[in-house]
């Protein structure tokens, strides 16, 4: 059978951070599951790595880093079970990593905006 994929827990993005629709991610690890069930796994490793979720900041989100995380060793997982046939080396499209700080920006635009009220207030 190979190797198993464990159950994933994935912790709920922080307030006001991004991170993946929920829904989505488990509906998909529920397909990801099915497919795991059967030898060979109907899915391939391209598509685990081709899945998009919605990312938002609000409503129910998971960490992206962990889900992305969890779907690398999905694929590797479905690598091996594939094993030599001729889907387990399709490679998927190699998304742009969405994981940076954005904390910064905001702190840059609080800065800005300080300091065109303290302009201002020396205008007038």
């Amino acid at each position: 059978m190979g190797t198993a994929l464990p159950d994933p827990v994935f912790p709920r993005a922080r307030w006001g951070r991004e991170g993946y629709d929920a829904s989505e991610v488990d509906q998909f690890v529920e397909q990801l599951k099915q497919a795991l069930r059967r030898t060979p796994p109907p899915m391939a490793p391209y598509e685990v790595v081709d899945q998009r979720f919605e990312v938002g900041r609000f409503g129910r989100r998971y960490g992206l880093r962990q889900v992305d995380e969890y779907l690398s060793s999905a694929q590797e997982v479905l690598r091996e079970r594939h094993g030599d046939d001729a889907v387990a080396g399709l490679e998927g499209r190699v998304p742009e990593p969405r994981h940076f700080p954005t904390l910064w920006i905001y702190l840059v635009a609080l800065v800005l905006v300080a300091l065109m009220v303290v302009f201002l207030l020396t205008q007038l």
